[in-house]
C-alpha cells in the first residue's frame, strides 16, 4: 500500500528522481532506488544527518524538539528529508533544473496518507 502512495507522488511531481521512507534508526521500508544500491547504508547515513543536526542543536543550546524538514542542495540535486511522523521520515531526490522554489504543499496530503499507512503497519506489528 505504501509503495502505491510514494508512485503517486512521483507522478504528481516528475521531477522527483528517488524517494525514500525511513524510520528514525535509520531503517528504510520503503524506496524507488535499485536493488543494486546499499540501501541500508543509504538509511544509515539518513539516521546519522538527523543525529548530526539534533547535536548541533544541542551544543548552541537550542530546543530541539523535531525537526519538520532538512534540505540539502548542490549543483545537480537537492535532497528533502521532510518528517512524517514520530518515527518516519521521507527522503525526496531531485534533479536541480532552474532555481526554483519547490512547492511541497501539493504533495503533503500524499505524506498525511503515508502516515496513516506507517502508523497502520506499526499496529499490526
Amino acid at each position: 500500500m505504501v509503495f502505491k502512495s510514494i508512485e503517486r507522488i512521483k507522478q504528481a511531481i516528475p521531477d522527483i528522481l528517488h524517494i525514500a521512507m525511513f524510520y528514525n534508526n535509520g531503517t528504510i521500508f520503503e524506496t524507488t532506488f535499485s536493488q543494486d544500491l546499499n540501501i541500508p547504508k543509504l538509511g544509515e547515513n539518513f539516521a546519522e544527518i538527523l543525529k548530526r543536526f539534533r547535536k548541533v542543536y544541542n551544543l548552541l543550546n537550542f530546543d530541539y524538539n523535531k525537526y519538520e524538514k532538512v534540505i540539502f542542495e548542490t549543483e545537480d540535486i537537492s535532497i528533502f528529508i521532510i518528517k512524517l511522523g514520530e518515527e518516519s521520515n521521507i527522503a525526496l531526490f531531485f534533479k536541480k533544473e532552474e532555481p526554483q522554489d519547490i512547492n511541497l504543499k501539493p504533495i503533503r496530503k500524499y505524506l498525511d496518507r503515508i502516515q496513516e499507512l506507517i502508523d497502520m503497519d506499526k499496529e499490526e506489528l
